[in-house]
């Protein structure tokens, strides 16, 4: 029974790794590392591969993010968890037309900057339909890792797609997926002011890849906010005699934008902040993180970096190259996602399980069965006797006959002090 349990074990786990390690293109894990962080000078933004050839891949993304043709930019991608480099890429085809449907571009890198092949998500074809009305996006909002958002298409037009939630800044340029992340269906460029996101539909998007870009051009509703015109302010909050602050103020660089103010007065706008130096950060006049503590060194240029402030666009890796388990220093991983290092060690964990199940059981019965063992042994001594083998000679095996004749039954002696009688 336990064989047949382990046998089936291993062929349900062997099952699942392949369909983990397979190239699924619905999978949202392969959704997200398809997506990427694009930085551009002091432009933040995001974008997707959606084709490739022989030697490059393409990323699509938004005009107003990476500038015109033949500027460098700097792409991240994500793997598990770990972030890649900045990879170099270049400007190929741009056009952007103010208060139009239009704000396209394509930037070219090289495959060679990958360990490995990257995932692909394509254009919708021309006829494809999904009925469902869910959809997924993935961007780097607020200049933050690619996250994916699940929403909902609101209504569509020729050339635009409505749909929530509202797209923030740092989004532009993300991918609209369909409901199984197999296609992308859309490209987000814009908001609107009752909180819509406004992306370009795959037909536009197509269309400005084939180069006929005048065909599809169309007006922008007059309440769509271009994601780009948003505005990012950070806070330093102090006390009075905080020496701390005064050393966070000194490392911040000169060209960055900043504002202090007293802690009393940040809480009674009702921001609970607890300690200082803690840095607030401002989107559209939002919150949208709050860190406290001192930051110095490498910690806060990638903290700067993440929100658009400083000149400096490279940032600090989160791991270091000697981890075997990052994918973009050791190539064998990566073909290796979260999901079948779970599996790993899920297996392993069985494995010690049913090992400790096994040694259980036999512990457990032979501690059982010797004495049941002891008293079978004695049985069959006592069945199968003899004088050699040290059981009671008296006892004999059934069936054999003794060779020793019977004794004949003796007469009584006749006592000497009586007479026999007639």
């Amino acid at each position: 029974m336990c064989r047949n349990l382990a046998a089936v074990f291993v062929v349900v786990f062997a099952a699942a790794a392949a369909i983990a390690d397979s190239s699924d293109p619905t999978s949202t894990d392969r959704v997200l590392r398809a997506s990427c962080r694009i930085f551009a000078g002091n432009a933040r933004g995001s974008g997707v591969i959606f084709d490739a050839d022989e030697d490059n891949y393409h990323v699509l993304t938004n005009a107003h993010v990476v500038g015109g043709v033949g500027n460098r930019v700097s792409l991240e991608f994500e793997h598990s968890g770990y972030r890649s480099r900045p990879i170099a890429g270049r400007v190929v085809r741009s056009h952007i037309a103010r208060n139009t449907s239009i704000d396209l571009a394509i930037v070219e890198l090289p495959r060679s900057a990958f360990p490995g092949p990257m995932p692909v998500v394509p254009l919708a074809e021309v006829g494809f339909k999904d009925d469902s009305p869910t959809v997924l996006t993935c961007g780097a909002q607020g200049g933050a890792a690619v996250s994916l958002q699940r929403g909902h298409i609101v209504r569509q037009t020729r050339a635009l797609i409505y749909y929530k939630p509202e797209a923030l800044p740092g989004r532009s340029g993300s991918p609209l997926f369909n409901d199984d992340g197999s296609r992308v269906i859309g490209l987000v460029a814009w908001r609107t002011g009752d909180g819509h996101g406004l992306a370009m539909n795959a037909a536009a998007v197509r269309s400005f890849v084939r180069g006929e870009v005048a065909e599809v051009e169309t007006a922008l509703p007059d309440d769509a906010i271009p994601l780009w015109q948003s505005s990012t302010m950070l806070v330093l909050v102090t006390s009075e005699g905080c020496r701390p602050c005064e050393l966070q103020k000194q490392a911040i660089p000169d060209d960055v934008r900043y504002q202090t103010f007293d802690i009393e007065y940040v809480n009674e706008k009702g921001y609970q902040v607890d300690s200082t130096p803690t840095f607030l950060v401002f989107v559209d006049r939002k919150l949208q993180e709050q860190r406290s503590g001192l930051l110095r060194g490498d910690r806060l240029r990638a903290f700067l970096n993440r929100w658009g402030f400083g000149d400096d666009q490279t940032e600090p890796e989160d791991s270091e190259p000697s981890d075997d388990f990052n994918p973009w220093t050791n190539k064998r991983r990566w073909e290796r996602g979260p999901i079948r290092d779970r599996l790993d060690e899920a297996k392993d964990r069985f494995a010690w399980w049913l090992i400790g199940k096994w040694l259980g059981f036999a512990g457990g019965g032979a501690a059982v069965l010797f004495p049941w063992l002891f008293f079978i042994y004695r049985a069959l001594c006592k069945l199968r006797s003899s004088d050699s083998d040290g059981c009671p000679a008296n006892s004999r095996r059934p069936g054999r006959k003794s060779s020793k004749r019977p004794r004949k039954p003796t007469r009584a002696r006749k006592s000497s002090g009586t007479k026999r009688t007639h």
